[in-house]
């Protein structure tokens, strides 16, 4: 009996063994043809299983591969829902928008909403919080194109002057998925092609991700099988045990100092963001950044519903010299002659936000979240009534 069951056994062995390298390869080869056919149909069926059960919350999720993947929920949802309410506003803009630091409660576009329904009595209002922290201007005119079928009833977007800095003009499309999204207009694409070329390497990563679907969705793949990058679970993981490690040393530091910085913990501070401020003169000419916000402007001006963008303060307390030197000051004079060239109405926080509205050095605490909505509000609201101010 034994020797029948390990005849058997060898003759399955030896029928499913590759007998050389060219089956091998065209087993493989075969697999990846039929997943580059099959996933793009499997990945469009699995948002449209999860658009019947997805409730989007007060902004996007906080780790950037979650917003890849809730992303298109997220237009899904908004797209369902617009008629539940009389007025829908979209809020796009980067961390300081999204509300890095405070509860989703506490956020500029959450403060905003209350405001609203408060001077419109009797109609129900959503603010609509599609700003994604760490993005650059780039990126605000993708999502901006992206959602712009969606036809609110007004758009409010937020510019930092961080978006000139050296970060930004090193790359100011953060995030290739934006870029690569399907749904982007080809007009879109092309502006972006126009005002940011770039280098070889990134147009090789960029053809495989824009034409194999393995690769293009391979954080949605990751966040599906494990609720993100295995790697950062990894990661997390060892942080926790050094922690244990170290007797939490870390957590009881930041907890035995909740008073105001003193001054060599504001310098430490500022040392650690300096790389992000730049005071060299805004070339208009050739700052992608800068051209990516006149592009954002100029698609604003052309659109029916009402649109408003501000101009986010820095904190001066912790930054210093970094934002009140000659140059830096300069250069957000010259950001706002730009929004003054548009027929899109804006707002500039700039020099008004005292230190202690502030969580760090750019992101607004609860107080200096609510100070900028209840301004927005008191803007926006004459034109969401069809009423120039």
């Amino acid at each position: 009996m034994l020797d029948v069951m390990r005849d058997r056994w060898n003759r399955i062995r030896e029928a499913v063994q590759p007998k050389d390298l060219r089956r091998v390869f065209a087993v493989f080869l075969g697999l990846m043809l039929l997943a580059q056919v099959s996933l793009p149909s499997l990945v469009n069926r699995y948002y449209e299983s999860q658009s019947r059960t997805y409730v989007y919350g007060q902004r996007l999720p906080r780790n950037f591969e979650q917003i890849h993947k809730d992303f298109p929920l997220v237009l899904r949802y908004i797209e369902k829902h617009l008629s539940d309410y009389d007025i829908n506003v979209l809020f796009l803009g980067d961390s300081v928008a999204y509300g890095a630091g405070v509860g989703e409660n506490e956020t500029i576009p959450a403060y905003l909403e209350e405001e609203l329904k408060g001077l419109f009595p009797g109609k129900k209002v959503r603010v609509w919080n599609l700003a994604v922290p760490g993005s650059e201007p780039g990126d605000l005119y993708c999502v901006l194109r992206r959602v712009s079928y969606l036809h609110p009833d007004a758009v409010v977007a937020d510019f930092n002057l961080l978006f000139y800095g050296k970060a930004s003009i090193q790359d100011p499309v953060a995030f290739n998925w934006l870029y690569l999204d399907p749904g982007l207009p080809a007009d879109a694409v092309k502006k972006v092609n126009t005002v940011y070329p770039r280098p070889f390497p990134d147009r090789v990563a960029e053809f495989f991700d824009r034409y194999f679907p393995l690769y293009h969705y391979r954080e949605l793949i990751n966040s599906v099988l494990f609720g993100g990058h295995p790697r950062d679970k990894v990661e997390a993981k060892l942080k926790a045990v050094w922690q244990k490690l170290s007797g939490g040393g870390v957590v009881a530091a930041s907890a035995a100092s909740p008073g105001p910085a003193a001054a060599a913990d504001r310098a430490k501070q500022r040392e650690k963001v300096a790389f992000m401020y730049d005071s060299s003169p805004i070339n208009t000419e050739t700052n992608a950044a800068y051209l990516f916000s006149e592009a954002v402007l100029e698609f604003l001006e052309r659109q029916e519903y009402p649109s408003f963008v501000f101009l986010t303060d820095q904190n001066r307390d912790i930054l210093g010299p970094l934002v009140t030197n000659p140059g830096f000051v300069s250069n957000a004079r010259l950001v706002e002659s730009l929004l003054r060239r548009y027929q899109v109405p804006y707002l500039s926080f700039c020099g008004r936000m005292p230190g202690e509205s502030f969580v760090d050095h750019v992101h607004l605490n609860p107080d200096g979240n609510r100070k900028v909505a209840r301004e927005l509000a008191r803007e926006l609201a004459p034109r969401l009534r069809g009423v120039s101010p």
